[in-house]
Formats: structure tokens, C-alpha cells, sequence
């Protein structure tokens, strides 16, 4: 594909911190859920994948040695996605994710960047839609510049007829591939995108008190962010706290009115104030 967006207005620190941003994170966000993990056992597994891809990974060339890390990655150390185990929180805590080679795209993307920042590979995060995507910034032996993308579920280089399926089954038929779809994404995107599958898995496994550390540690920086407080309040909700349900649900809908979820919510409040009086009587 023809280059899309240039990296090179990025320094080399930058492009650095980019790559490693969603590894790091997923570091924070593990032991944050994980009492008995600590960020060394961590660096330790990480470690030991670097030496091996940097044993692996010894072409001329950027898509030589791209090809070389897919096939290093996905062929020999088996790395993937499994279909019918696929939304839980094993697949995205990366001590898990690094010893079962299982994860789901935003880990296994994570592997993939900080593998890239060691190896001094030119792939980024695309905050795409249905998944993240990355992004391969591509010099050719004849100095040409192409852009290329990746698929971190399996190592497959992506067409843009797949990426335009995506988009369409996601956002409607003829929904267009536009650039903003396809640029490096940066990193409080990464981080919304990160956190929110978090949280959704711990939820759907009921480790809501797993989930409100996460919600908890975001509201220390934004105290005040609506949205962060609105998932406080369904994750006290399952928890049976109704009052402070109540009050969460409540301020979002003040703060956001017009969110398509707040009047959604609404219609649950008066549920909510119902329970909460009648736990207060008992």
C-alpha cells in the first residue's frame, strides 16, 4: 500500500515510547488486578522473548525482518487467539499472556510493538475500529516508502479489502476506509481502548472489585470524568451498592444528557432509587 501518514515527524524517543505504550500498560493494569504479581517477573518473561527475537529476527531489510518477527512470533513461539476462549481477562493480563502464548489483539499487538522497539522495526498502533491493527512504515531497498498493515490476531499482512469488511460489518455499509481509520493512533486513545476491554472483561467474569481498582485509579488523575464515574456506577450496581449507583448514574446523566447511553440509563435510575430504599428500610 502507498504510505498513508509519515512517522518521520516523530523522533526516535517518540516512536520508542509509542511502540511500548500498550506493553507498559498492560504491565500496570495486570499487577493493579494481581496481588501476587510483581512488574520483575514480568520484565523477566519479556526478556527472554527479546533475546530470542533478536536471535530470530537478522535479515537486510524492513519487511524481511518484519516477516522474519511474524513468522518468529506467530509460527515458532505460537502465539494466538482462541476463537472460543477469547473475551476473558487471562488473554489480556500479560504475565498470562506471555507464558500461554494466548491473547487477544490489543495484547498480542502489545508483544508485537514492544518486540518492534527492541528490534528497531518500524510497526505502530492503528486504533481501527473492530480491533487494533498494525501499522508497518516500510523503506524498500530503492528508498520507496510503503505502508503496510498487520493483523495481531495471527501475523497476516492485512489488504484493504479486509480492512473495508471490517469496517463496514462495524459502522454500516459503505462506510469508507478514510485516513483517520488508518493512522498511527496515539496513546490516550490506546489507553481508552485498553481500559475499556479491561474492565468489560473483568465485569463479564464478576471481579467487580477488580474492575472499580481500575476505574478507581483513572479517577485519581480525572476526578471528575463522567464516563469513568458512569462505570463505576453499573459496576456498583451489580455489586448491590444502589445508592452510590445512584449518584454515579445520576451525575453522569447531568454531565452528559445527549449520550445515547444516559438515556439509556434513565430509564434505570428510578429502579435504582427504588432498591436503595428498600435496603435502607431493611
Amino acid at each position: 500500500m502507498d504510505e498513508i501518514i509519515s512517522i518521520s515527524t516523530f523522533t526516535k524517543k517518540q516512536r520508542t515510547e509509542l511502540q511500548r505504550f500498550l506493553y507498559r500498560e498492560l504491565i500496570r493494569l495486570s499487577t493493579l488486578v494481581d496481588d501476587n504479581l510483581t512488574e520483575p517477573q514480568i520484565y523477566g518473561l519479556m526478556s527472554a522473548l527479546v533475546k530470542k527475537a533478536k536471535y530470530q529476527v537478522n535479515a537486510e531489510g524492513d519487511l524481511p525482518r518484519i516477516q522474519q518477527l511474524l513468522n518468529f512470533m506467530y509460527g515458532e513461539q505460537g502465539f494466538h487467539c482462541h476463537h472460543q476462549e477469547y473475551f476473558y481477562t487471562d488473554n489480556l493480563q500479560i504475565d498470562k499472556v506471555l507464558r500461554r502464548k494466548r491473547g487477544m489483539p490489543v495484547s498480542l499487538g502489545a508483544v508485537l510493538l514492544h518486540l518492534a522497539s527492541a528490534l528497531d522495526l518500524p510497526l505502530y498502533p492503528v486504533n481501527f475500529p473492530t480491533q487494533l491493527v498494525v501499522r508497518a512504515e516500510i523503506t524498500t531497498e530503492t528508498g520507496r516508502k510503503e505502508t503496510h498493515f498487520i493483523n495481531p490476531w495471527d501475523g497476516s499482512f492485512l489488504t484493504r479489502e479486509k480492512m473495508e469488511k471490517w469496517l463496514e460489518g462495524e459502522m454500516g455499509f459503505g462506510t469508507e476506509l478514510s485516513r483517520d481509520f488508518l493512522r498511527i493512533a496515539e496513546a490516550d486513545e490506546m489507553l481508552e481502548r485498553l481500559e475499556t476491554v479491561f474492565k468489560m472483561a473483568l465485569s463479564r467474569e464478576g471481579r467487580y472489585e477488580d474492575t472499580l481498582r481500575i476505574i478507581e485509579y483513572r479517577l485519581m488523575f480525572q476526578p471528575e470524568d463522567p464516563y469513568e464515574i458512569r462505570d463505576r456506577g453499573m459496576v456498583l450496581a451489580s455489586m448491590d451498592c444502589y445508592q452510590a449507583a445512584y449518584d454515579d448514574l445520576s451525575y453522569f446523566i447531568d454531565q452528559c444528557p445527549d449520550d445515547p447511553s444516559a438515556m439509556m440509563l434513565k430509564l434505570e435510575i428510578a429502579g435504582l432509587e427504588k432498591q436503595s430504599k428498600a435496603s435502607m428500610v431493611h
